[in-house]
């Protein structure tokens, strides 16, 4: 397969993993919305039931128990969305440039290493001459 057409295919492989991935965060985004306006509504209607404050305290405890397990689900929804992404990504470059890459690798020879330089010599400073009268 010539270069062109490993780009070809690279580029096809990569546009359809950035078009899965789109999808499915916005997907994520729309369900995250809903559980949001879900939460919301559910707790909405624990108002009215609210006579004093420890009651009022249990409801917001709740509430946002509620909303912090759902955005760190959400999150942790959305890190594995955007591995799974660049494992793919991955995997399409190796696939399509990995062997070429393998057997044009350069051997590399370890260097010797090199001796310390020897310091250079000072010249001994001349003194002044005064001008002795």
């Amino acid at each position: 397969m010539n270069i062109i057409e490993k780009q070809t295919v690279l580029t096809k492989s990569l546009y359809e993993i950035n078009s899965n991935t789109l999808k499915a965060l916005f997907e994520l985004q729309k369900n995250n919305v809903s559980a949001y306006i879900e939460t919301n509504r559910t707790f909405g209607e624990k108002l009215p039931e609210i006579k004093s404050i420890e009651t009022l305290m249990g409801v917001q405890k709740d509430y946002g128990t509620a909303l912090w397990s759902n955005a760190k689900g959400a999150l942790q929804a959305q890190n594995e969305i955007v591995k799974d992404a660049f494992s793919e990504a991955k995997s399409a470059v190796t696939q399509a440039y990995g062997q070429e890459l393998l057997e044009e690798a350069p051997v590399v020879a370890k260097k010797a290493k090199a001796k310390p330089k020897a310091k250079a010599k000072t010249k001994p400073k001349a003194k002044a001459k005064t001008a002795a009268a």
